[in-house]
């Protein structure tokens, strides 16, 4: 591949290591395998156990890694032409690669060849096509067991390779929003700054970015780029989340044009400090819950607490993986912090005096607690109006 900063063999290894882990625990549970299916779809709103397992970012509509406990795993893909890219990216193993009306066929004839339509499966996938979610029934002997959570409860935990492309997304993500301090003027549209993000992004690395770019005198909430013309005295909201090899990193950034009042200084000053408190407290072995408790506290100190509810809040933060979307940084989560996870964490919060401001860092859990995987937290920045 082109990209400079990857380290093949790292990659190999990590995603070798991943298909052991999953094999472990298919043993653990008293399963004959595993079907990881992907459909296509990428967002940070849903897992994508398929390119976990094998590397590889899809560009046709069905892809399936069988991990059988009883021989290799094999892949089909799809489509017939992609072939010669999708062996580049698996290496080793097994594959076959064929159009879209033969995807099911395929994956039934692979499976009947090596003996196992009589064993017991899982399949992980989320949400798929109902043609596919149908097959897998009619294709077992035995109705195959929900398996998103057998990958999720091994990829939440960061691996080498994943932390690797992790600290590069966050990289980009500094890096695109710097620039765009840079190229931001009063006159310029929402839209066309957006743009520039976008491409910007791209050309360092990131292959998909999820953005909410917008700006107000007095910001209800943030939102997609629209038409609105940026001018002197707005707050912009940035809430930047590049994908690199599948894993989404997001950061979360205000920045006025002209110089910040007196009172905006004083909501970001709040809104930093609910958070590192929070991540001075997210250990391992701590509830995501006792989390939004420690990060709500200053803020209710201050007097908003109803603002800290739905439907000014949802969530103080929450994981992208792409194998795994714990935890969730939320008052009803039942999930506990383990070390080696990484998620957003982020006091993002409307104020009436000053209207939404953001402020929120991709972290690592370690022993002494969340650590930024950004160079430079975020502060109120400024730009020249």
């Amino acid at each position: 591949m082109s990209a400079t900063w990857i380290d093949e063999a790292l990659r190999t290894r990590c995603l070798a290591r991943r298909r052991e882990a999953v094999s472990d625990s298919l043993r653990a549970k008293g399963l004959d395998g595993l079907i990881a299916y992907g459909s296509g779809r990428h967002s940070f709103l849903a897992s994508n156990p398929a390119w976990w397992l094998t590397g590889l970012r899809q560009i046709g509509p069905h892809l399936a890694i069988a991990i059988p406990l009883d021989g290799d795993p094999f892949v089909i893909a799809t489509p017939a032409y992609d072939a010669r890219r999708i062996a580049e990216r698996i290496g080793d193993v097994a594959l076959t690669v064929v159009d879209e009306a033969e995807f099911i066929e395929t994956v039934r004839r692979e499976l009947d060849r090596r003996g196992l339509l009589g064993k017991r499966f899982a399949i992980a996938g989320g949400v798929q096509p109902r043609r596919i979610s149908e097959a897998w029934p009619a294709m077992f002997a035995t109705p195959p067991q929900a398996g998103d959570a057998l990958v999720s409860d091994i990829a939440r935990i960061r691996d080498d390779w994943a932390m690797a492309c992790v600290r590069r997304g966050a990289d980009i993500a500094e890096r695109g929003w710097a620039n765009a301090l840079t190229t931001a003027h009063p006159g310029m549209a929402e839209y066309e700054l957006a743009a520039e993000m976008e491409a910007d992004m791209r050309a360092m690395g990131a292959e998909d970015n999820f953005q909410l770019l917008s700006a107000s005198q007095h910001n209800r909430a943030a939102h997609r780029a629209s038409n609105r013309i940026l001018a002197a005295g707005d707050v912009l909201l940035g809430e930047v989340t590049p994908s690199v090899e599948g894993e989404y990193v997001q950061i979360c950034r205000t920045a006025v044009f002209g110089e910040p009042t007196r009172l905006q200084q004083d909501t970001f000053a709040l809104l930093d400090g609910a958070l590192r408190r929070a991540m001075a407290a997210a250990k391992p072995g701590t509830p995501a819950r006792d989390i939004v408790h420690v990060m709500n506290e200053p803020i209710i100190a201050a007097g908003y607490e109803t603002y800290t509810k739905p439907p000014y809040m949802r969530t103080r933060g929450h994981s992208m993986a792409l194998g795994s979307l714990d935890p969730e940084i939320a008052v009803d989560s039942d999930q506990i912090l383990l070390e080696g996870m990484v998620f957003v964490l982020h006091p993002n919060q409307y104020i009436p005096e000053t209207g939404y401001v953001m402020c929120g860092e991709p972290v690592l859990i370690t022993r002494d607690g969340a650590v930024p995987l950004t160079a430079r937290m975020g502060t109120l920045d400024v730009i020249p109006a």
